[in-house]
């Protein structure tokens, strides 16, 4: 049962350590002699050192407000976050979508002409090359490059996995986007393809939604479309020629009723 003596404390806009600062600040106001005057009634001075006195007092505790209201502000967890934010997420710009090897940077361009290379081989053995060229193996998903490989040829009607060269093939054929990712947005350009995992499904170009449709039949498409952004295999090459990734993409799907 609650105590009906009990008082709570009321909120203020100020935690306790600024309006301790603003009551000294205060305090510091009527030791002036206007500040004593107001404290005794008594006129000290002449009437204009007691208007000038009057003056700096005021203005002594309009300092100590907007002091206190300062300090906050700059201590308010929110208001701190969100400066934060400000400072270390600087605007990404969005995706640049490009087709083709000519505007790649010359890394890229060797990585891109590699793996498809090895692609129009026919061959899983020369895909071997691009992929040692990296200092780690890129991303193949759950299983390891070597793994994937073997699951590749276990798994395809012929023996041969060709089929996954193929759609290396054409993906390395689709327009791309180029992001950025990471703090440093000069250094930290990667290349992705197709362009579709970065871009609305919705708001395509229909020269973009010929060039998606090139890759998925329509009726993918249009349950890609509905869910929420493409969700098949995507490439992705970093700015320096590295091959990170080759595997399913992951998108935000809407809840399809």
């Amino acid at each position: 049962m609650p105590n009906p003596a009990a008082k709570s404390t009321p909120q203020t806009a100020f935690p306790a350590s600024n309006k301790s600062i603003m009551a000294r600040t205060l305090q510091a106001a009527l030791c002036t002699p206007a500040g004593a005057m107001a404290r005794t009634g008594k006129t000290v001075g002449t009437d204009m050192n007691f208007r000038h006195s009057t003056v700096f007092a005021a203005g002594l505790a309009v300092i100590a407000l907007l002091g206190a209201a300062a300090l906050h502000a700059v201590n308010s967890p929110v208001r701190s976050t969100e400066v934060k934010k400000s400072i270390e997420a600087p605007a990404v710009p969005p995706p640049a979508i490009g087709q083709g090897r000519d505007a790649l940077p010359t890394a890229v361009q060797e990585m891109h002409d590699a793996i498809l290379a090895a692609a129009r081989s026919g061959s899983l053995e020369e895909l071997l090359i691009p992929i040692q060229w990296n200092e780690l193996p890129p991303d193949f998903g759950e299983r390891s490059v070597k793994e994937t490989l073997a699951d590749w040829k276990k798994n395809s009607p012929a023996g041969s996995g060709r089929e996954w060269l193929a759609l290396l093939a054409n993906l390395l054929e689709a327009p791309y986007a180029m992001v950025h990712r990471g703090r440093d947005i000069e250094n930290a350009k990667i290349f992705i393809w197709p362009a579709f995992a970065e871009l609305p499904l919705d708001k395509l170009t229909p020269a973009l939604e010929v060039e998606l449709l090139r890759l998925v039949p329509p009726d993918e498409f249009a349950r890609m479309k509905a869910a929420g952004g493409y969700d098949g295999y995507g490439l992705v090459i970093g700015a320096d020629g590295t091959w990170h990734a080759f595997k399913k993409v992951k998108q935000p799907h809407k809840e399809v009723k």
